[in-house]
């Protein structure tokens, strides 16, 4: 009997011994990172969470899809396409630093095929401390073209992103809550503004990825019936996927499930950089195309990558078509653009440099 016991005893010893590798060899956190303890401290201008909700109620109207996103997900269960959507890194960024007297740490362990993030909230305050872990797969890049240490560079990336914003949306739960309700209801709202424009460009950018009958599908409308809700929708979607959070065949899935190439892997990574929030920056906001105010912007055959390239290239291309000079004033008139440059002289400027050049042209 002694025998047998001492055995064991040296067996559970010689285990205790063993030096364990790979993914299995987990520390916690308290040992492998060795976070600092952080207690309330006294702060020179303490916070005012009134004040806090009106400066992110301010951003949240020209914020739109950078605060949010939404991806679709599997429900095998029961057999169906759910949608997943909350704040995104971008807003608990700015909520972060709005809200002020606090500290946003994050730590990473290579454990062979993830990564494990440990990010940390600390009100500096009230000496509040949440810790959350995330994992990341290495193999969920899906962004950073045929490049591969590339796309394991933006795997990481987004799994610290995510941690981070996994951390503090829980720790200041009701105030990202209001930020993200805010964001959306902001978007809708410039959307309604103009919805036939906005409809009309989301359908432009999105068809270049994937056959419209597929986003109608998904949205369960018609495209010349979308709604502004609809379009903000769609807008969120594109920008998941540009965040590299799904990609166009599980946003919009083929048709009969067939399997349709959309060029996913060769996107460059500027491409897969590019979002359809640009719809929402408004008239003016941004820069206008570089060299002859009159050339053809659509000559290089890329779509445009922003709305006042969008804008200019329509104005370009259609004074070129006008036949007669007052079918140029026409043209000015019909896209109302004394309206839409309206507070904006420099590009009212460009445009109208763009209609004296057919002008010039005409009457040569």
């Amino acid at each position: 009997m002694n025998d047998t016991r001492e055995e064991r005893r040296s067996a559970l010893d010689e285990f205790a011994a063993m030096q364990v590798t790979g993914p299995a060899a987990m520390m916690p956190v308290s040992q492998s990172h060795g976070f600092e303890v952080i207690a309330a401290q006294p702060v020179s201008v303490k916070r005012d969470e009134g004040l806090v909700l009106k400066r992110l109620r301010l951003l949240a109207s020209s914020a739109g899809t950078d605060w949010y996103y939404r991806f679709p997900v599997k429900n095998r269960r029961e057999n169906r396409t759910d949608w997943i959507e909350g704040p995104s890194i971008k807003l608990a960024n700015d909520l972060s630093r709005l809200f002020g007297n606090c500290a946003v740490d994050c730590r990473a362990q290579d454990l062979g095929d993830f990564w494990l993030f440990h990010a940390r909230f600390v009100d500096l305050e009230t000496g509040y401390s949440l810790v959350r872990p995330f994992q990341q797969r290495k193999s969920a890049g899906k962004i950073g073209g045929a490049d591969d240490d590339r796309r394991l560079d933006i795997a990481f990336q987004i799994g610290a992103s995510k941690a981070i914003r996994n951390c503090v949306v829980n720790a200041l739960q009701t105030f990202a809550d209001f930020a993200f309700e805010e964001a959306k209801g902001a978007l809708i709202d410039r959307i309604g503004k103009d919805l036939d424009g906005y409809r009309q460009r989301t359908i432009e950018r999105v068809s270049a990825h994937v056959d419209i009958d597929r986003v109608e599908r998904v949205i369960g409308r018609p495209r010349q019936n979308w709604l502004a809700t609809d379009v903000a929708k769609i807008i969120a979607m594109a920008k998941a996927v540009s965040d590299g959070m799904a990609t166009w065949n599980e946003t919009f899935p083929p048709l009969d499930g067939r399997e349709e190439e959309t060029g996913e892997d060769e996107v460059s990574a500027a491409a897969a950089n590019e979002t359809l929030d640009s719809f929402a920056e408004g008239p003016g906001t941004d820069t206008a195309p570089e060299g002859d105010a009159g050339a053809d912007a659509s000559a290089s055959g890329q779509p445009p990558q922003t709305l006042a390239e969008d804008i200019f290239e329509t104005i370009s291309r259609r004074m070129k078509d006008a036949p007669t000079e007052a079918a140029v004033h026409q043209v000015w008139e019909d896209m109302e653009l004394d309206a839409y440059f309206d507070g904006d002289a420099k590009s009212r400027s460009k445009a109208w440099k763009i209609a004296q050049k057919r002008l010039t042209e005409l009457k040569g």
